[in-house]
């Protein structure tokens, strides 16, 4: 699959919304990429691009993922129960001291939460199965996207939970807790490195349903992702596939 991609950088956020942190259980320390210093500097940094209060932040955990190895489920939750406490004290700490925010507008939320709270999590995610099961090139996507991690079922099968979670927010599909949020009107999801390709090949293909798009105007970034590695917003609409 040749993709030519637009992409860009954004230049004012708007207000009335959220942004989107999915955090990686492996990067939660510092100079990793998601350590709590360093997702502070991206709400510093995306602060130069807001012109108005009225923004949350979301810290999504996927500790989930931790439990798709041979170690004891018991040794698992407690390793990722105290990496997950520990970042959120980090994190609170830093916003506490900045007085320049409102810690409270900041939630911390594990990956379960967008799964029960969902109704049509599993109906996206049997869809994701049986493309998976039927169509060659999203299965080899997916594997691509396990970055050289062992290609269990356990480890495809979340690639696709993480699929579906990330759509469901995109699209306004499942609820956050809201502080300075009113309406909701945009979510903008960061992450320090790039997009699943299985991800753009799903919505290329409507393979889940698209109820936010670019004729909806509600949502600038249902169907982006911000990499901000390279400071760049990408728009699946403005990528070409060959």
């Amino acid at each position: 699959m040749v993709i030519k991609n637009e992409s860009y950088d954004i230049n004012k956020l708007p207000t009335d919304g959220y942004m989107i942190l999915p955090l990686s259980m492996s990067r939660l320390s510092d100079g990793k990429g998601q350590g709590p210093e360093e997702c502070f500097g991206i709400i510093k940094e995306f602060e130069k691009k807001v012109s108005q209060v009225g923004i949350d932040f979301i810290f999504l955990y996927t500790n989930g993922l931790y439990y798709n190895n041979d170690e004891p489920a018991l040794n698992v939750r407690k390793k990722t129960n105290i990496q997950m406490i520990e970042h959120k004290n980090k994190i609170f700490k830093l916003l506490v001291k900045s007085k320049k925010y409102v810690p409270q507008a900041a939630h911390f939320i594990p990956w379960d939460y967008v799964i029960l709270n969902s109704p049509n999590y599993q109906e996206y995610y049997q869809k994701l199965i049986e493309l998976k099961e039927k169509d060659k090139t999203f299965k080899e996507l997916l594997i691509e996207g396990l970055q050289g991690r062992p290609q269990t079922e356990a480890n495809i099968n979340f690639l696709m939970e993480e699929i579906v979670v990330t759509h469901l927010i995109r699209q306004g599909l499942i609820d956050f807790p809201k502080t300075l949020v009113k309406n909701d009107k945009f979510r903008l999801i960061i992450y320090p490195g790039t997009y699943l390709k299985a991800d753009l090949y799903q919505w290329k293909n409507k393979i889940l349903p698209q109820s936010q798009n670019s004729k909806s105007k509600v949502n600038p970034y249902y169907a982006s992702h911000y990499d901000f590695n390279k400071k760049i917003l990408i728009n699946f609409d403005e990528i070409e596939i060959q």
